[in-house]
């Protein structure tokens, strides 16, 4: 039984979901064609895979799978070889659960909170057999695994017979090769007060830094001009929106978006902050009294400071900074309603706190300049991938600073890219479709992926330097490049704290414990 809904974006008509051949072949197809594939002109995706795929034989369907350059998740019934075809790409940016028992399988995009179901593992392209059906049915499935991009072993799926290895295209077709540069100690690491600014272009004049970047820029450009041009559509709303803290890697999307969004449409920007809750100490009432905004959180000041750079960079734009403020009541109210369910099989107090602020944020409804504002942008710009593959989180320096080994570093990225698919991006893509919108993941090209892992560690991040410098010094490098200033050298921080949900109910909680307010409701 296949059931499929259809979020219009590509092609002139919409194709149903789930589409079947003349043959008898059956395809849902939940994802975007970038590259990689021919798609004519007007055509949807999921109708021109289904040709591809009908002609295929099993290698054949695995390698134009692999070929897609873009997010997806599918599930494909091959009717005279009676094999059952599904899987993530490589990098897990579409959502897909599945839920087992001897006799049974489900395969979904959503899911209720039941214990059994758990997002499909983005380790490879699985298939079901059919023809065995009668042992058991864990047993009649093959998993042919990807190969790494970080190294040459394949990726691991346990309990899964494995069959075939397949390549994406980031080996295939991009082949970006870095000369090794020495690491060198310079004066500026050791010299105090310098205005942050100074220290950034120092460091990128030494590190002979400004050329990279500049290369960088043309493979980010590239990744955000198919982000913005690939849903054009009859049918189609063609607005653009970016999920906005104002920190530096969602405000070089914003900035490159404008190169490509059509000088008549408005780009929105999306800024969430939560309401806290009051303190009960005179002193803080006081205080709280005094401010003329509740919701003036770390990332309201910091999105506010980055859309006055965008307003002087590309004035003949208009940006619209949405602020969404949700009070505590809505929050809890949604989450019960609506967000529990989307979150699930991730069940953590980091993934509720994520996830409310992400589905609050692309749900799009705020206040411009004290005016009611919907946005009607069907495609969502996002900044995850960055943090992992330039060292921007914490644990990164932590690594660095305790012994100053720049290996320990590298393999810490490679391992953040390795598993990508494994960690939050199909609980993201649940969360934004619930809006009828798309996210699309700029830094998570594949080209965009392939050049920078072809990069010595030292020249994407710089742990000798402070924070707000040092860690991402390569996008920070090309975002002074684009002109930016403030957001430039603007420091890491995580949008639980920096909207300030990980505060609204002040609860004393550690992110990785198992956060019963997403299974109240069940």
């Amino acid at each position: 039984f296949f059931f499929g809904c259809v979020l219009h974006m590509q092609g002139d008509e919409i194709c149903t979901q789930p589409s079947q051949s003349s043959k008898g072949n059956v395809l849902l197809w939940n994802g975007e064609v970038f590259d990689g594939l021919e798609i004519p002109c007007g055509v949807s995706d999921t109708k021109a895979l289904l040709t591809l795929l009908d002609e295929a034989n099993e290698e054949g369907i695995l390698k134009i799978l692999s070929s897609v350059e873009g997010p997806w998740s599918f599930v494909y019934y091959h009717q005279k070889d009676l094999k059952l075809y599904f899987g993530r790409d490589y990098f897990g940016r579409r959502s897909l659960v599945w839920s087992w028992d001897e006799n049974s399988l489900m395969l979904a995009s959503v899911c209720s909170q039941n214990a059994t179901w758990e997002e499909v593992p983005g380790s490879g392209i699985f298939c079901l057999d059919l023809n065995k059906i009668n042992m058991d049915l864990k047993r009649c499935v093959t998993c042919n695994l990807w190969t790494q991009i970080t190294n040459s072993e394949v990726k691991t799926c346990e309990g899964f017979h494995t069959e075939h290895e397949i390549k994406t295209s980031m080996h295939l077709k991009y082949n970006y090769k870095c000369k090794v540069s020495s690491i060198n100690e310079f004066d500026y690491l050791y010299t105090k007060d310098i205005d942050p600014l100074l220290r950034l272009q120092t460091a990128c004049d030494e590190k002979k830094l400004w050329t990279i970047c500049n290369d960088f820029i043309c493979v980010l450009k590239r990744s955000v001009q198919k982000r913005t041009s690939a849903h054009k559509s009859l049918k189609a709303v063609r607005k653009v929106a970016v999920l906005f803290s104002g920190g530096i890697d969602c405000t070089v999307l914003a900035l490159l978006a404008d190169l490509f969004v059509p000088n008549n449409e408005e780009i929105d920007l999306l800024n969430v902050a939560f309401e806290q809750k009051q303190k009960t100490n005179v002193k803080q009432q006081k205080h709280n009294a005094n401010l003329d905004n509740v919701y003036e959180v770390p990332d309201r000041i910091t999105g506010k400071s980055s859309f006055k750079e965008l307003q002087k960079l590309c004035p003949n734009r208009k940006w619209n900074f949405v602020e969404i403020d949700i009070k505590l009541e809505e929050l809890q109210t949604e989450r019960s309603k609506r967000i529990s369910m989307l979150t699930w099989p991730k069940s953590t107090v980091l993934d509720d706190s994520i996830a409310c602020a992400i589905w609050f944020a692309s749900r799009g409804e705020g206040m411009i300049k004290e005016v009611k504002h919907r946005s009607e942008a069907r495609v969502l710009l996002c900044g995850m991938g960055a943090d992992e593959q330039l060292g921007g989180y914490s644990r990164h320096r932590g690594i660095f600073e305790k012994d100053g080994d720049w290996n320990a570093v590298r393999e810490e990225l490679n391992m953040e890219v390795e598993r990508i698919a494994s960690r939050n991006l199909g609980r993201d893509d649940r969360i934004i479709s619930d809006h009828g919108k798309e996210a699309r993941f700029p830094y998570l090209d594949e080209e965009v992926v392939q050049f920078l892992s072809s990069l010595p560690v030292h020249m994407k991040t710089d742990l000798r330097l402070e924070r707000g410098v040092g860690e991402k010094i390569l996008l920070r490098g090309a975002a002074y490049q684009l002109g930016l200033r403030a957001a430039a050298v603007a420091a890491k921080r995580a949008i639980q704290f920096g909207s300030r949900i990980a505060k609204a109910e002040s609860r004393k909680e550690k992110g990785s414990d198992a956060c019963g307010r997403l299974g109240e409701n069940f």
